[in-house]
């Protein structure tokens, strides 16, 4: 038996993948692993990955290598597993495909900063119309309701992508009723605007800078490539959702 245990561990076709950081790294042969291992490069804490059994473990639990074909060898192994990772992500899951991730960080790092650089624009610019304009108090009110409204989004987005990246059903389902309630109020408020921009006179709007106008076209653009975002996301999800690793 301890003949037939050296002849496996030394042939040239056994494979083996190494686990490094939730990256698969391989084939390797036996002595490789092994050499990097005398060499300090890895430990037995490392998890690695058998072409035959089909299995990720420490280094430590396997007791024998064995050797598998060429076609099993050449095979990629499904991704590592999370505890695999010397640092759990913070915003991501590795579960997860790409852009499921990046919804993730959309959601929980992303979308807050830019709602305050939306209330920062919104309180430092104030109303495009002069205090003493008609419907100044009108487009005031409008432009408090769309912070809170904004404000609501943002939260259950974030809520939406905490979720989603614990791997909940719950995640992509909020994100989803959060994009389609965002869509149709923003959609509101800027047919709003026209209509309170085609009602006001043209006297009573407030003469902007040329840096007021600079930073207000860089908010536009910054808001126009966030709901590009959000209507690809929702797209995403309504389609894929129901094949992601979701408990």
């Amino acid at each position: 038996m301890h003949e037939e245990n050296n002849k496996t561990i030394e042939n040239p076709e056994s494979h083996w993948w190494l686990a490094k950081n939730g990256v698969a790294e391989g084939p390797l042969s036996h002595q490789e692993i092994s050499d990097a291992l005398n060499s300090n490069r890895i430990s037995l804490a490392d998890y690695v990955y058998s072409s035959i059994e089909k299995d990720w473990k420490p280094l430590s639990a396997w007791s024998e290598f064995e050797s598998g074909t060429e076609e099993s060898a050449l095979q990629p192994p499904p991704v590592p597993p999370v505890e695999s990772y010397s640092i759990e992500p913070l915003l991501t899951n590795p579960r997860l495909p790409p852009m499921a991730n990046w919804i993730c960080i959309y959601t929980l790092q992303i979308s807050p900063w830019l709602w305050c650089l939306y209330v920062i624009a919104g309180i430092t610019y104030g109303t495009d119309l002069d205090e003493n304009a008609p419907l100044v108090g009108v487009e005031a009110f409008a432009i408090f309701v769309s912070m809170l409204v904004s404000m609501g989004v943002t939260i259950s987005l974030f809520i939406g992508g905490a979720r989603l990246r614990a791997l909940s059903h719950s995640g992509p389902n909020i994100i989803i009723l959060s994009i389609v309630v965002a869509t149709a109020v923003y959609l509101l408020f800027f047919l709003w605007a026209i209509v309170i921009s085609a009602m006001a006179d043209q006297s009573h709007f407030v003469s902007k800078t040329v840096a007021v106008e600079l930073f207000d076209y860089f908010v536009f653009i910054v808001a126009l490539s966030e709901g590009a975002f959000m209507l690809t996301s929702l797209f995403w999800l309504r389609r894929n959702a129901r094949f992601l690793p979701l408990t």
